[in-house]
Formats: structure tokens, C-alpha cells, sequence
């Protein structure tokens, strides 16, 4: 079973509709846990994302890693006989409980694991995750889905932009003053604005799809 898809692997890094399958669908393919392309697809949806709410608790990236890989392990397991209820919350919401959830039990076992001293640095961030409680962790995970759609949406979005628009747009938000990005892409200062609210406009129709579209 795959549990490292990498976008890179996908033959259109830029997606379209036919290619995203509603998350419902999804949810439905892979209580069959022969069916390797729809885990591959749910891993591809959701891996990075389970990530980045494990290093958003302070957890160092060997650790992450290997959490984010318990997390994939036990949703295999579990997801078979999962019954997403919508009025109950987001399935996202769902899955940032499972994963906060082993993150305090990978750090439990991995304190008990060695000799515990006033230095020990584990056993210290084991002790202040312990203490984050679930509404916290449903606020870590929200923002890092805002982060992570936002990805994702450029992602999807950046191969139908001219490349001049998608340039001004990444160094407008990086900061980059007006009259730098119109020198250095050979442009009138007004066109920075038109370019970058045409790419921010796109951005945002995408993570409006996505965030209807994923559950």
C-alpha cells in the first residue's frame, strides 16, 4: 500500500475537473482496501496535509515524518468503516482529531521509551502537546488547511497563467516593491496591480472549488 504519493507522480500537475474526485467519492472507494488507486489518490488529497498539522504542533521532522506515517497507517485501517456524517463536521475535522490524537500517543511511547531527566527534550514536548487540548488542535488544523488549499489552488492554477502574470503575482505577495516587479518584468507599474488581482482572482474562484469540492 502507498503512503508517500507525490504530486510530481501525477501525469497534469495542473488538475482539472474529471481529474479531483469529490472527497464523498473518495471516502466511498477506499472502504475497499484492495482498491490502491483510490488510497494512492486519498494520500495524494491528504498527506501533506496531516503534515503540516504535526510540525504546526512543534514536532521535529524525523518525528513528523514517521507520525504522519502511523496517521496513514491507522486511517487504512479505519477508513473501511468510516460513515462520514456532514452534520456532524467536516471530514477534515475528523482527521485532525485522529491525527492530534497520535501525535500525544507517539510521544507517550517514545518518552516511556527512554530515561527521562530534567534535560530531556522528548519527554518535555511530550508534556506540553499532552497539554494542547482538542479545540486547539482543530485551530492548528484549520489554519493549516487555509495554508494548504492555497497551495494547492496555485498548484492547479499556475500552468493556465501567463508567466509574467504568475511572476508579478508571487513577488507582489512576497513583498517586492511595485516599481521593482514592473523594472525587472518590463511592465507598467499599473499592470502589476491588473496582473495581480487577474492571478488573485483565479486563486481565489480555485479554493472557493476545492474547499466546496474536498471534505
Amino acid at each position: 500500500m502507498v503512503f508517500n504519493a507525490n504530486r510530481s507522480n501525477l501525469n497534469n500537475t495542473n488538475l482539472d475537473e474529471s481529474c479531483w474526485k469529490t472527497s464523498k467519492t473518495l471516502l466511498s472507494k477506499i472502504k475497499d482496501q484492495h482498491d490502491e488507486k483510490s488510497w494512492e489518490d486519498f494520500v495524494f488529497y491528504y498527506r501533506d496535509y496531516i503534515y503540516g498539522i504535526i510540525m504546526k504542533m512543534n514536532i521535529n521532522r524525523s518525528d513528523a515524518d514517521d507520525i504522519t506515517q502511523r496517521v496513514l497507517i491507522k486511517l487504512w485501517k479505519t477508513l473501511p468503516k468510516f460513515e462520514y456524517q456532514p452534520e456532524k463536521g467536516r471530514f477534515r475535522g475528523w482527521l485532525c482529531r485522529i491525527t492530534g490524537n497520535e501525535v500525544k500517543d507517539y510521544l507517550r511511547r517514545k518518552k516511556r521509551q527512554r530515561t527521562v531527566s530534567t534535560e530531556d527534550a522528548p519527554g518535555e514536548m511530550a508534556e506540553s502537546v499532552q497539554k494542547i487540548s482538542v479545540p486547539e488542535i482543530e485551530e492548528l488544523a484549520e489554519k493549516e488547511w487555509r495554508q494548504y488549499v492555497s497551495k494547492l489552488g496555485w498548484q492547479n492554477i499556475v500552468g493556465d497563467l501567463d508567466t509574467k502574470v504568475s511572476q508579478c503575482f508571487l513577488m507582489f505577495t512576497s513583498g517586492v516593491p511595485v516599481g521593482e516587479i514592473a523594472a525587472e518584468l518590463g511592465i507598467a507599474e499599473s499592470s502589476v496591480y491588473v496582473y495581480k488581482k487577474r492571478a488573485q482572482d483565479k486563486l481565489r474562484d480555485e479554493v472557493m472549488r476545492l474547499n466546496g469540492q474536498l471534505l
